[in-house]
């Protein structure tokens, strides 16, 4: 099997890496098929999925088996002030291509896309069922990541998650940390609300779907 893994050096991406290289999570083994894969794991500035004909050939010549997208523009605020940089880098970009991949060069071709989600509106969980409904562009962006996905794809799978914290980068956990330490107490914003989301179990569960035929969407957080 082999496995691209874009944005590699983010947290998720990070994470997914070192499971696959040490065969298991801090939760237990990965699947036995992932431990002898061939890893290709690529981020800016070796592919820009924001680069259509990058994207096509650099797929062209890999021919992977499974492509785990973590390449995402995260910056939610900056969204709102840089719409062309957050669609250009919507899962869309690379999803767009693989997908014409898997239908007609490399047959086997599966394909995640990650995208993040605000899991509760008003203290109610949100489940796969939910019809979305984005507030902001950075949602507008995911949302639409996903519909390319669902078309150009048919063996796809979107795992939604959110507010993503591990050891690796910046993150809500650190953030909040450092500044109890540094401060003595917080004063934070109080009109966002989240779930923290370890890396290390969300990876560990994409590499457990990764080896299904489960596809669709699933909620992980």
């Amino acid at each position: 099997m082999k496995i691209i893994v874009t944005g590699c050096r983010g947290q998720l991406g990070t994470e997914i890496i070192k499971q696959l290289r040490e065969g298991r999570s801090e939760l237990g083994p990965i699947p036995e098929k992932l431990v002898s894969a061939t890893v290709i794991p690529v981020d800016l500035p070796e592919l820009d999925i924001t680069n259509y004909k990058m994207v096509d050939d650099f797929i062209r010549r890999q021919r992977p088996d499974v492509i785990i997208n973590c390449a995402a523009f995260t910056n939610v605020d900056g969204c709102e002030v840089n719409h062309d940089a957050a669609f250009k880098a919507t899962p869309s970009a690379p999803q767009s291509g693989t997908g014409r991949h898997q239908d007609r060069r490399t047959s086997g071709t599966r394909l995640y896309g990650l995208c993040l989600l605000r899991p509760r509106d008003g203290g109610i969980p949100q489940d796969e069922a939910t019809i979305p409904g984005p507030i902001s562009a950075y949602g507008s962006t995911k949302l639409m990541g996903e519909k390319y996905v669902e078309q150009f794809c048919h063996r796809h799978f979107i795992v939604r998650t959110a507010w993503l914290y591990s050891y690796y980068g910046k993150n809500f956990v650190k953030t909040i940390v450092n500044a109890g330490k540094k401060f003595g107490k917080l004063e934070v914003v109080n009109d966002q609300c989240g779930n923290p989301t370890n890396a290390v179990d969300l990876a560990h569960e994409i590499l457990q779907l990764c080896v299904t035929h489960e596809y669709g969407l699933y909620h992980c957080t």
